[in-house]
């Protein structure tokens, strides 16, 4: 029995292999792992399913101008690639060329080396799963207390799990917030679904969805005007109080109820437990930046926790810098032009040194800002995780060359002109990060516990293909060992050291206040409220609240002929995103017709004529699609809900590309506008 990491998502839990012959066996969780003790998921239980898979790919292939697929060698598959970028970058200059790491690639080593291929290049166009997922409550976060903080759940009095459900999408974190909860911790949960943690809350803040930033206000107006904040905090490590107060003065609890649909006496309830539960934290999900309003939004929850003093102590908001490992950015690197995304969203690209790819489509079918000629795409499914895929499916047609490296044969993958197989956790190494249950930092290495029959690591294929472009001083070492041994250097370690630690390298102890020596990490070194790096870039410096960009108030004469508001996007337990639907167990071994649902409330059901089953259609303004109705009292009156990810009821043919958030880019697929017709 080998011990792992499963790094199918950023979870990193502790697991225990049976390997026999180089073939896994079976997986469970490793009980004495520090941050999951024990806990794996349905996900990584079912990793020997995945590696063996028969719809796995297993050779690079290449499409034939007729749309045929034919196997290749990988030397073959590295030669083309290499007189293809090589193409692209004489003929349109080296920008013409968008490289993109997906979800699989988050915190991932490869992730890096597609960034460093992308500046050893020359292309600007540099993106991942951050154009749409984190990365817009991380910069929120930073710009007002200087990083985004972790919860310290098993010690906290009061836990706000706000467009956030860990029951599916990070189910270790249950352990911790159970026992919060059995030693007397408040819960408070935001969702416009019942979910199975929101039936267990105290309070349940069930609101229409999009319209999380004026809760926010709401609830800060209430302990403001109750005087509920900690005046110390606020009186020395802030900027900007006295402009909040005049801010959230006309947000009283009528007023958010109308905007909300939450009862005014919830809203009370919740502000009055979240703050006199001392000390509590908030933990925002994905939902609340998929608004075109969401880094507004986020902004307004983090200043929320911050005047609670809720900042950076036992039981409220950690302050978690990541481990201090040796970066794979290239050095003084310049570009012929911005990345795509620069003029439209600058603090975004900027902070990130990144294009924003939700506009990457303007790109390619527009010249805007210039030609995108080709993409290369690592562990994304684009097609199915992308806002408004009818443009996007008709933008990826029209690239001069696409190439895809993943597992399966995705939807995305279908589009592409070469295909690379990539690996799974434990057939390549991997850096792992976490936190543990006393606050301090965790960085290890995850053992490569199988050589792969059919997949090629993704370090060795970027570094592969910078070689055969006369790029090898930007990639100097010989394995991904070497690779990611140059990683640790800065730690003081090396990879046999780190290799050797199961558990990994305690690097940062827990500390209370740490901005007390230092400040925050911000320019004015507190809080910022009012945040005048926003306000030089032309924004908001208030964290204010603007409808959603579709919606029953501010499209009024649209909500008449599109009168639902559809969320996108609610988590499964056994997926991950668009990932491992395509594995039997996941789905209960039932078709994709059986498990894709729509969710929406009896009185909709009964006005439609619609019983529990029945297929239906949803259209928005942009598409629509058709999948089974779930007739049920967990969402409101006015709401329905999708999953994405399916294959054959895309809920991205429905979503927008063109109602962005205008600081981060960011997509608004929690909230839009459809109807629902009866087949």
């Amino acid at each position: 029995m080998a011990k792992g990491i499963c790094t199918l998502c950023s979870g990193n839990c502790g697991i225990e292999v049976m390997v026999e012959d180089n073939k896994v066996l079976s997986v469970k969780g490793d009980k004495e792992h520090p941050i999951s003790k024990g806990f794996t998921c349905p996900k990584g239980r079912a990793l020997p399913e995945m590696l063996y898979a028969k719809d796995r790919l297993s050779c690079p292939m290449k499409k034939d101008e007729n749309g045929n697929w034919h196997e290749i060698s990988y030397e073959e598959a590295i030669d083309i690639i290499v007189e293809k970028f090589t193409y692209l970058k004489e003929n349109f200059g080296s920008e013409s060329l968008a490289v993109h790491t997906g979800e699989a690639g988050v915190r991932k080593q490869f992730s890096g080396h597609v960034r460093r291929f992308g500046q050893a290049y020359g292309t600007p166009n540099q993106s991942s799963a951050g154009s749409h997922c984190h990365l817009s409550k991380e910069m929120a976060n930073k710009m007002t207390v200087g990083v985004l903080p972790s919860a310290d759940y098993k010690n906290s009095k009061c836990i706000v799990l706000w467009g956030y459900n860990p029951m599916n999408s990070r189910p270790s974190q249950m352990m911790d917030i159970n026992k919060a909860i059995n030693n007397g911790a408040k819960l408070i949960v935001v969702d416009p679904q019942k979910t199975y943690t929101a039936k267990r809350a105290d309070v349940h803040l069930q609101l229409r969805p999009g319209t999380d930033g004026a809760l926010a206000l709401g609830l800060i107006h209430i302990i403001i005007e109750e005087e509920l904040y900690d005046k110390d905090f606020v009186e020395e490590w802030t900027v900007g109080f006295d402009k909040l107060v005049e801010l959230v003065k006309d947000y009283i609890p009528e007023k958010v109820e109308k905007i909300t649909d939450v009862p005014k006496e919830l809203i009370v309830e919740g502000a009055r437990i979240f703050a006199n539960n001392k000390p509590g934290n908030i933990s925002p999900g994905i939902a609340i930046e998929l608004l075109s309003n969401g880094f507004q939004t986020a902004r307004a929850i983090s200043i929320l926790q911050a005047i609670m003093g809720y900042i950076d102590i036992i039981g409220g908001a950690t302050m978690s810098p990541p481990p201090p490992l040796s970066s794979l950015e290239l050095e003084n690197v310049k570009y012929n032009r911005e990345p795509i995304g620069k003029s439209e969203y600058p603090l975004f690209c900027a902070n990130y040194n990144s294009a924003q790819a939700n506009i990457f489509s303007d790109a390619i079918l527009e010249d805007k800002p210039y030609p995108l000629k080709g993409m290369m795409i690592i562990g994304s499914n684009p097609i199915l995780t992308w806002p408004n895929v009818n443009k996007l499916r008709e933008a990826l047609k029209a690239l001069d060359f696409l190439v895809v490296m993943d597992n399966f044969m995705t939807e995305t993958a279908k589009m592409a002109d070469i295909i690379i197989p990539g690996t799974f956790p434990i057939e390549r190494y991997e850096i792992w990060n976490g936190v543990d249950s006393s606050g301090d930092g965790i960085v290890g290495l995850a053992p490569k516990l199988i050589e792969s029959k059919q997949g090629i690591s993704e370090c060795k294929f970027i570094s592969d293909i910078a070689k055969g472009m006369g790029l090898e001083e930007a990639f100097p070492w010989n394995s991904d060992e070497e690779a990611i041994g140059y990683r640790f250097q800065k730690i003081g370690k090396t990879f046999e050291e780190m290799l050797n630690m199961n558990y990994g390298y305690k690097y940062r102890t827990f500390e209370e206040k740490k901005y007390t020596k230092n400040g925050f990490n911000t320019p004015s070194k507190k809080v910022e409220i009012y945040s005048t790096t926003l306000e030089k870039s032309g924004y908001d410096p208030l964290p204010i609240y603007n409808e959603p960009a579709e919606s029953p108030l501010s499209t009024k004469e649209l909500a008449e002929e599109y009168p639902l508001v559809l969320s996108t996007g609610a988590r499964y337990l056994q997926y991950y995103h668009s990932r491992y639907r395509n594995i039997e167990s996941l789905n209960g071994y039932k078709s994709q017709e059986e498990v894709a649902k729509v969710k929406i409330n009896p009185q909709i059901a009964e006005r439609k004529k619609i019983k529990d089953g029945d297929m239906v259609k949803v259209e928005s303004l942009r598409g629509s699609i058709k999948l089974k109705a779930e007739i049920t009292e967990d969402v409101l009156p006015t709401t329905a809900l999708i999953s994405h990810g399916w294959n054959d009821a895309n809920a991205n043919e429905l979503t927008d590309n063109e109602n962005l958030d205008p600081i981060s880019g960011f997509p608004p697929d929690r909230a839009l506008l459809v109807k629902l017709t009866s087949l």
